[in-house]
C-alpha cells in the first residue's frame, strides 16, 4: 500500500497525531516512538537546514531533497509544508510533482503573499480569494497520484474569523482534502492572550463551521491533549516545531556546560551510547544486506 493510500486510511480512521520533524533522524524517533505519521515542518527546515528564519527563503528543489531524505528514513507517511507553492500555477503543479516524487504522501499550501511569512512574525498578508482558490485548484488538478493529499491553509486570521472560515469552506469547494485555518490574529490582543479554555473554544468554533477535515496549525493548548484535540473537530494535529525547540534547549545546556567547565559528561537517556542511535538509523537493515552480498559481485 502506497503511504498517500495509507495517511488517507488513517485520516478515515479517526484523527491522527503527526509530530513535527525536521530532518531524517527526528523522524527515525518519531516512527520508532510508535508514531502512524511525521509533519515536516517548514519552519524547522529553514532553521536546520539554512539556518535562517522562517520566511519564505528555502527553494522548492532544497525541499524535495530534504524531503526526500527523510521519506527514505521512514515508513510512515510524512506531510509537509509547501509554503506558498513557490509561484505561480505551472510552479505549483511542478512542485506537487517534485514531493510526490520525494515520497510525501501530502502538502499543505497557504494563501500567502510570496514570499510568506513564519505567522510568529508581524507582517503576513494574504492574496484574494480568487487567487488563493487559483492555486488550491492548481495543486488538485497537478496531482498524479490521487490519493496525495492537498491541505489549503489560510492565513486570513488577521482579517477575522469570519474570514478565515469563509476562505476555509471555499477551498473544501475547490478539491482540497482538508484545510488548516491559521488563528493567532484572528481575536484581539492575539492568540497567546487567549487562556487554554479560550483557544479550544475557538478552535473548536471554527472545525464546527467548516464543511471538510480540519488540520491543526501546530500548537495544543496547555493542559488539554491530543484527545481532546480530536473532541474540538481537528482530524489531523501535529506539534510543528516542538521537537526542535526540544533539541535545541538540550544541545544548548549540553554546550553552556562544556563551555563553561571544560567537561564533557556522559550523555544520559536512551541515546547516551552511540551504538543505540545507529541501531535507530537501521544498523541491522545495513548490514544484513552487506552480509548478503558478501562473494556475489
Amino acid at each position: 500500500m502506497t503511504r498517500t493510500k495509507r495517511f488517507r486510511e488513517l485520516l478515515s480512521a479517526g484523527p491522527i497525531l503527526a509530530p513535527g520533524c525536521y530532518d531524517a533522524f527526528s523522524a527515525r524517533l518519531i516512527e520508532i516512538t510508535g508514531f502512524r505519521a511525521a509533519y515536516l515542518s517548514g519552519f524547522s527546515v529553514e532553521a536546520t537546514q539554512l539556518g535562517a528564519p522562517d520566511l519564505g527563503i528555502l527553494t522548492l528543489t532544497e525541499l524535495a531533497q530534504h524531503a526526500a531524505r527523510v521519506t527514505s528514513a521512514v515508513d510512515i507517511p510524512v506531510i509537509l509544508d509547501g509554503e506558498a507553492g513557490f509561484g505561480g500555477v505551472l510552479n505549483i503543479r511542478r512542485a506537487v510533482h517534485e514531493l510526490e516524487r520525494a515520497g510525501v504522501a501530502g502538502m499543505h499550501i497557504e494563501d500567502q503573499t510570496s514570499p510568506k511569512r513564519c505567522p510568529l512574525l508581524a507582517g503576513r498578508q494574504v492574496v484574494s480569494p480568487e487567487d488563493a482558490l487559483q492555486r488550491v485548484k492548481a495543486a488538485c488538478a497537478a496531482r498524479t497520484d490521487p490519493d496525495f493529499a492537498i491541505i489549503a491553509r489560510t492565513d486570513a486570521d488577521g482579517l477575522g474569523v469570519e474570514e478565515v472560515i469563509e476562505r476555509c469552506n471555499r477551498y473544501i469547494e475547490a478539491g482540497a482534502d482538508m484545510v488548516m485555518p491559521m488563528l493567532l490574529d484572528a481575536t484581539e490582543p492575539g492568540w497567546g492572550t487567549l487562556t487554554p479554555e479560550a483557544q479550544m473554544d475557538l478552535m473548536r468554533s471554527v472545525a464546527a463551521r467548516v464543511d471538510g477535515p480540519v488540520m491543526g496549525m501546530g500548537t495544543i493548548p496547555a493542559g488539554y491533549s491530543f484527545e481532546h484535540m480530536g473532541e474540538a473537530g481537528i482530524s489531523l494535529v501535529t506539534t510543528a516545531a516542538t521537537t526542535l525547540s526540544v533539541a535545541a534547549n538540550a544541545i544548548k545546556e549540553h554546550l553552556s556546560g562544556l563551555h563553561a567547565t571544560g567537561l564533557c559528561p556522559e550523555p544520559e537517556g536512551p541515546f547516551g551510547d552511540p551504538m543505540a542511535i545507529l541501531e535507530a538509523v537501521h544498523l541491522a537493515e545495513y548490514t544484513d544486506f552487506e552480509a548478503r552480498c558478501e562473494g556475489v559481485f
